[in-house]
């Protein structure tokens, strides 16, 4: 992907768009790994970053994939969905717990200078409360090692 740098002037406030990407890569216990990425759009004027997140998983194979594709039950119903619903959904498909999602969150936020702000363009942090990850037995971690 290449940055993209712009600027655009609106009522005394200047946004430089150049889009910052952090990508941070979890091993989940069932052989899985989920790749969460945050991409980040920093204003100058006000000092304000809004970013968004991606959610990706792999499971045995080379590339990284879509939590929930063409061929996942719950694809056609989350094709209707808002943005903000299908992201949670696909971050709930994606095996990933809360205090994850958090800290890549945080590595992220530590590229910045200390003054910024940020905003969560889709708000899903605030949002999840519940969000405990993949859980399994120890006779099932036993098996997988």
């Amino acid at each position: 992907m290449k940055n993209w740098t712009w600027i655009r002037l609106e009522k005394d406030r200047v946004y430089i768009n150049k889009i910052m990407k952090h990508e941070k890569i979890f091993k989940l216990a069932v052989g899985r790994e989920a790749k969460i990425i945050v991409k980040g759009n920093p204003s100058i004027g006000i000092n304000e970053v809004t970013y968004e997140l991606e959610f990706l998983i792999r499971d045995n194979e080379d590339d990284f994939r879509s939590p929930i594709g063409p061929n996942h039950p719950q694809y056609w119903k989350m094709q209707k969905y808002s943005s903000e619903k299908s992201r949670f959904l696909q971050l709930e498909y994606s095996g990933l717990s809360r205090k994850q999602l958090k800290e890549a969150i945080n590595e992220f936020k530590d590229l910045f200078e200390p003054g910024y702000t940020f905003r969560d363009k889709t708000e899903i942090v605030e949002k999840v409360k519940s969000l405990k990850g993949i859980r399994v037995s120890a006779l099932s971690k036993r098996m997988l090692a």
